[in-house]
């Protein structure tokens, strides 16, 4: 009887604020409380991870980078190839094609310079065709070169029965060449 007389006093506004309050209690002093713990047990767990990792990299005789991002960037940049080698480059990924098997019936190219740091994009797309363990192979090949990155793939099977694949693939080479150099406009 108490309770109806309550729930009347109250209303259905009230009665419902009440349960908003309540709830908002709940997860104050209680569902909020647990999320922290989680979240600190996470933290620990990814803490003793990366500690494990730089032991295991110490131990195989990686040292643990202290470059700084500039002196890191700056090894980077020692590493790419000069522009004098992008023609090298470019023949070398289609001829691995073609040392793989795989058949590249056309070409496009696409090459910018990224800003005025002197960093050079080229962009290939190379439609092939071939085995799938072969396409798989060759973009294997590629990955391994590190002037080289994976900018789209796109492999398609006309026969599930068949191993024969069109790949459209999509990669950027990259070389550094001397900066761009610009004028103050005045």
């Amino acid at each position: 009887m108490m309770a109806s007389t309550v729930v009347k006093r109250l209303g259905l506004p009230g009665l419902l604020g009440t349960l908003l309050l309540a709830g908002a209690a709940w997860c104050q002093w209680d569902w909020l409380p647990q999320q922290r713990d989680q979240a600190e047990v996470q933290a620990s767990k990814a803490r003793q991870l990366r500690h494990e990792l730089l032991q295991s990299a110490q131990a195989i005789g990686g040292p643990a980078s202290t470059l700084t991002p500039a002196e890191a960037w700056q090894a980077l940049w020692q590493k790419m190839p000069e522009a004098a080698q992008r023609t090298p480059l470019q023949s070398a990924v289609m001829a691995s094609a073609r040392d793989r098997g795989l058949i590249l019936t056309t070409v496009q190219f696409n090459g910018t310079a990224q800003g005025s740091t002197g960093l050079w994009r080229q962009r290939l797309i190379l439609p092939v065709e071939g085995r799938y363990a072969d396409v798989r192979a060759w973009l294997g090949q590629l990955l391994s070169e590190p002037a080289l990155s994976l900018d789209a793939l796109d492999i398609q099977r006309a026969d599930v029965m068949s191993d024969a694949v069109k790949a459209k693939v999509s990669i950027s080479l990259w070389w550094r060449q001397a900066p761009v150099l610009t004028k103050g406009v005045r």
